[in-house]
């Protein structure tokens, strides 16, 4: 497929990274010099300098032989333009990011309709706003993801070293319920584990259940899930106001922190039953005063990364219970877990999973989500009948290394599958999949892109 990516910030170049790994024909487009050198010296692939918007510059960059372009500038309407002119080109798909909500709609339908020619308009404040309120569901979870229809849960967790399960081996786990733990992320490395495998004190598992059941299992795992009820945001901008949004619908207590006086007047003009307040988190009083120790979490939105961590830690040493806070750069979110943090947050890797997860669905995938900063994905797909797989128990396959399957989903039944199971052809199903091994996966599984 041949792919033409519009900005070489952190979301172009993460997108064009997995891109070139999968073997497509990469050409990015990036105005500033500098950006474009970073490029070139970092990737293997061809950067030509110029408008994304222009006709000229498109030609040159081989629009007429482009499958998709993907506009993600910090300009919004130089999007929309490159993506508009890549249909006039005849381009089979085209993605913008679009941050200003003025040109959008909640429903993506109709935010397509109003902006004729772009195939995904993606908004990485509304991505965040609905990943985070995803986490806010589900408090002790670091990640959320489902699939199956939603009946199936995908949970990244902490085991901390009081865990029952700490320290044993994954083989003695006795559960009443079917689970599957795909992965074990360990001293910075991903590994998928086998039954021989010892649970240690921080591993962070990644681990699927059925959705009705994953509470249940969380508890074996030393994990009790606590329903949040107040939540209270720091910074009242576009993800702080779309967050607020969701967690009114779903019936949350919430108060949002802002210093910029005239943004909380029009907060409390769009907003129904959000508090808002006018101030200075920096400002312990102030945090006293609002009871932020009562807070069940305490989720940091402001535009600078340094100011997120000082308050989180704040009120985290006040007493809050949990802590989420937003992260420009995605290398630092290592460092802020690492110092008490407990979520840490990365509006562009977000927003570059989402295009990703557009691009890669193909005639029988379904999505692809990117794991734990990208290192690791899981596929969810439709088992074709002339796939290797079907017909044959698990055990007796010659799976490839460095991926395992997770579930299925047949007939609107979840099974977590032992060896003895059996794939049949229509099967919905997982496979988490380490990166250098995705093209031999997808091979091996005759999965079509």
């Amino acid at each position: 497929m041949r792919v033409i990516i519009i900005g070489a910030g952190k979301i172009g170049f993460n997108i064009a990274k997995i891109l070139v790994q999968e073997k497509h024909d990469v050409i990015v487009i990036e105005k500033d010099e500098e950006r474009a050198k970073i490029l070139m010296e970092s990737l293997d692939i061809q950067v030509i300098i110029g408008n994304g918007a222009s006709s000229s510059v498109l030609r040159e960059a081989g629009i007429n032989e482009a499958n998709l372009v993907v506009a993600v500038t910090e300009i919004d309407e130089v999007n929309m333009i490159a993506c508009m002119l890549a249909k006039n080109f005849s381009v089979d798909k085209t993605v913008a990011r679009v941050r200003n909500p003025e040109y959008l709609e909640d429903n993506p339908e109709q935010s397509k309709r109003v902006l004729p020619g772009i195939d995904l308009v993606i908004n990485p404040e509304l991505v965040t706003a609905k990943e985070i309120a995803k986490l806010i569901d589900v408090p002790e979870a670091l990640d959320v993801v489902y699939y199956g229809n939603g009946k199936i849960q995908l949970l990244e967790l902490k085991i901390t070293a009081e865990a029952p399960v700490a320290n044993k081996y994954i083989k003695d786990l006795k559960f009443n319920y079917p689970y599957l733990i795909v992965s074990i992320f360990r001293a910075g490395k991903m590994m998928i584990p086998r039954g021989d495998d010892k649970l240690l004190a921080n591993d962070i598992i990644f681990i699927l259940a059925k959705t009705k059941e994953m509470i249940r299992i969380e508890r074996l795992l030393g994990t009790e899930r606590e329903k949040a009820e107040r939540v209270m945001v720091l910074g009242g901008g576009f993800t702080g106001y779309h967050l607020a949004r969701i967690l009114e619908e779903r019936k949350y207590k919430v108060t949002i922190i802002e210093k910029d006086y005239n943004r909380c007047l029009d907060l409390s003009n769009k907003l129904q039953n959000t508090l808002v307040i006018h101030g200075d988190a920096t400002d312990i009083d102030l945090l006293k005063t609002e009871s932020a120790e009562d807070a069940d979490i305490f989720v940091c939105l402001t535009d600078d990364d340094k100011l997120n961590l000082l308050v989180s830690l704040i009120v985290k040493n006040l007493g809050t219970k949990r802590t989420i806070a937003q992260v420009r750069r995605s290398d630092y979110i290592s460092l802020m877990q690492s110092v008490g943090i407990d979520v840490g947050i990365s509006p562009r890797t977000l927003t570059a999973n989402a295009i990703l997860r557009f691009i890669n669905k193909g005639n029988n995938v379904l999505s692809v989500t990117l794991l734990s900063n990208e290192s690791a994905e899981m596929l969810e797909f439709i088992v074709q009948p002339d796939s290797k797989i079907i017909n044959s128990k698990l055990r007796e396959l010659n799976f490839p290394s460095g991926a395992i399957l997770g579930s299925i989903f047949r007939k609107n039944q979840v099974i977590i599958p032992k060896g003895d199971d059996v794939i049949l052809p229509g099967d919905m199903v997982t496979v988490f999949v380490l990166p250098k091994n995705k093209l031999r996966v997808l091979e091996y599984l005759n999965v079509e892109k």
